[in-house]
């Protein structure tokens, strides 16, 4: 069981390598598809997660749709932006965010176009030895994904990555879930956590 990040500007997807077969983990901003492409082999893409439904994490989904001839996969509660292209704004909660986002709405909330999912995210495995969990609080449709082989977790945005370790995000909908998903995380105690924002680690803030 292997995870690679793969860097796009200021988010990050990844791939899952399980053995039989791989998964991509979310589909970055619009324009993310052909660098997304260039860094796995089509043929091995078992499934598209995505991990919630934020432009920056479905935006390139109609990019890579026509290539990867895996399921796509998204909570429930996120089908309608996907399936649409529907713009979710995020929940800001920091004056500099309100600003950055104010300057550069053109920019954050570029239009895409939709895909339809080929299934809705339950809570469990989805393949052997890679299970998903239900983690809102960041958005209703957020989930993460353990791997209890090597003990890691890709939680999305549903924490934050810095230099000192992984606190709360400064974008959610709802605080109180947000803190009993990341309690639920903290439970399994992982030896890693991959972030879509920052350094990925094991050391919480939280």
């Amino acid at each position: 069981m292997e995870v690679q990040e793969i860097n796009l500007s200021f988010v990050k997807s990844f791939i899952i390598d399980y053995g039989r077969g791989q998964i991509l983990v979310d589909t970055g901003t619009p324009g993310s598809g052909e660098k997304i492409l260039r860094s796995l082999n089509p043929e091995k893409i078992q499934y598209v997660v995505f991990t919630h439904s934020h432009p920056d994490h479905i935006g390139g989904a109609h990019e890579v749709r026509g290539v990867l001839k895996g399921k796509f996969a998204i909570d429930s509660q996120g089908v309608a932006y996907l399936s649409q292209g529907r713009v979710r704004e995020p929940v800001l909660h920091s004056p500099l965010l309100k600003v950055i986002f104010a300057v550069g709405k053109p920019f954050f909330f570029k239009k895409f176009q939709g895909v339809e999912p080929d299934m809705t995210l339950k809570e469990g495995e989805i393949v052997e030895g890679v299970e998903i969990l239900r983690t809102p609080g960041h958005t209703d449709d957020s989930v993460s994904i353990y791997l209890p082989t090597i003990n890691a977790v890709i939680v999305g945005d549903t924490l934050q990555g810095t230099k000192k370790g992984l606190k709360y995000p400064s974008i959610y909908e709802d605080f109180q879930q947000l803190e009993k998903s990341v309690e639920k995380i903290k439970s399994l105690r992982p030896s890693h956590v991959y972030v879509s924002h920052g350094k990925s680690g094991k050391d919480f803030l939280v």
